[in-house]
């Protein structure tokens, strides 16, 4: 049974809700809440079933015949609304706008756009889950455009209505991109802090594309994403995918693996943020020459203080992936093990910060103080991995919770010590249950 070919007035309340829904998102496959399971209909259901491994099974909604129907467990909330529900999409995920804990942690999750101005085009793109954000302009050359999207590994790619036919067809077809064609600009002030340092409309008009799609994808606060910076074609070094393939920067010609490629063997990062910042320069090697020599110099300190090297080592161990943390605090998807590798990485940056010093490093980080007390004073130890199941916040840092936590727990308890009170403030010695 398809979607399209069902009598609409016939359908039940709630699958009439749902039918609106999926209007909106043809091309996605929509998770409809419903109690403790997250459900899917008709061609979703097929799809979903056959790609999950999930039983399709059927569901009756004022049709003759069920309508196919499969679904995953949700926990239920404490509460549950009765009747019909207004229901909306809460977020869109695809392959770019990901920011979950089960990303690469050593590369980057790119989603790009293109948009075609007729004599040029911009191509900006952002990774969500850190927030970097980049941008550039390119000739109107088809090679040099797929020369640079596969460059930069992009999982993702939105364009405007003015693309070449012939161009999304390739990357489509052969390179297996996931494209969306939308005309759509951000139009508002939130996010104009990205581009407001910009000057060139082109550059401008190509970030509120892209901010355009991904906004109404993600539906929360993205405010984590970094002000966009301008690629500048001339500092770094340009070479085309064949040389990149066949240098084996960051992955072998034969099994197409990072082991054994150049990245493989340089990477000794501590730290996720280290080895993407790696992976990003062997791809895009610089070319100005005091930018090569500021970096020689630090090479040259470090090499010869082994000491204060070892011990910045073992600091960094302790510091977890604070770009993709910032962008699960920033959207409120956060759990207490991401407010624990917080607190942790927070409490190492004072020691890394003083080794730097000692090394007479030409930059300073925030080590946040006041961030990293709070979360010391707040979060326990060895708090639940979901927010739900409460016992994160230490005991002794609110009186509310805590009387909350004494009723839940010990409600007998909490109710002698009602009757006690009430005797010593009325005199009577008897207080008998009604």
């Amino acid at each position: 049974m398809k979607r399209s070919s069902v009598d609409r007035e016939k359908l039940s309340p709630m699958m009439k809700d749902y039918m609106i829904l999926k209007d909106n998102y043809e091309d996605c496959i929509v998770f409809y809440r419903l109690g403790d399971f997250y459900e899917m209909f008709f061609e979703d259901a097929i799809t979903a079933s056959r790609e999950l491994e999930l039983t399709l099974t059927g569901k009756s909604a004022g049709l003759e015949e069920k309508v196919p129907m499969c679904g995953i467990p949700h926990h239920a909330y404490s509460n549950t609304a009765k009747g019909i529900v207004k229901r909306d999409v809460i977020q869109v995920v695809t392959r770019g706008t990901r920011l979950d804990n089960n990303l690469d942690s050593k590369n980057n999750n790119y989603i790009a756009n293109i948009y075609d101005f007729g004599y040029c085009k911009g191509i900006s793109y952002t990774d969500v889950s850190t927030g970097e954000f980049y941008i550039e302009l390119l000739e109107q050359d088809n090679d040099q455009i797929i020369r640079e999207i596969m460059k930069r590994g992009f999982r993702e790619l939105i364009v405007n209505d003015a693309i070449d036919r012939e161009l999304i067809n390739t990357l489509r077809v052969t390179y297996g991109i996931l494209i969306s064609i939308t005309k759509d600009l951000y139009e508002e002030d939130d996010y104009k802090y990205i581009y407001e340092n910009i000057e060139d409309i082109r550059l401008i008009t190509t970030i509120k594309h892209l901010l355009s799609y991904i906004i109404d994808a993600k539906k929360g606060d993205l405010h984590h994403l970094k002000e966009c910076e301008i690629i500048k074609r001339n500092s770094t070094l340009i070479f085309d995918n064949n040389t990149k393939r066949n240098l084996e920067l960051v992955e072998t010609i034969r099994t197409r693996d990072r082991q054994y490629s150049l990245l493989w063997l340089l990477d000794k990062n501590k730290t996720a943020m280290g080895s993407r910042y790696l992976k990003n320069q062997i791809e895009n090697p610089l070319t100005n020459k005091k930018e090569l020599e500021r970096r020689y110099d630090f090479i040259e300190k470090i090499s010869t203080e082994f000491i204060i090297r070892d011990d910045l080592r073992l600091a960094l161990d302790e510091v977890y992936d604070l770009e993709r943390l910032a962008g699960r605090i920033s959207y409120g998807n956060l759990n207490a093990r991401d407010m624990l590798q917080l607190k942790r990485s927070l409490n190492a940056l004072p020691k890394i910060n003083n080794l730097l010093k000692q090394l007479n490093y030409d930059k300073e980080i925030d080590i946040l103080e006041e961030v990293a007390s709070l979360l010391e004073k707040t979060i326990n130890e060895d708090p639940p991995l979901s927010l739900k199941e409460g016992s994160i916040i230490k005991d002794g840092y609110n009186s509310e919770l805590d009387e909350l936590r004494s009723i839940s727990s010990g409600s007998k308890d909490f109710i002698l010590n009602i009757e006690k009170v009430e005797k010593e403030r009325t005199g009577i010695k008897i207080l008998e249950k009604l």
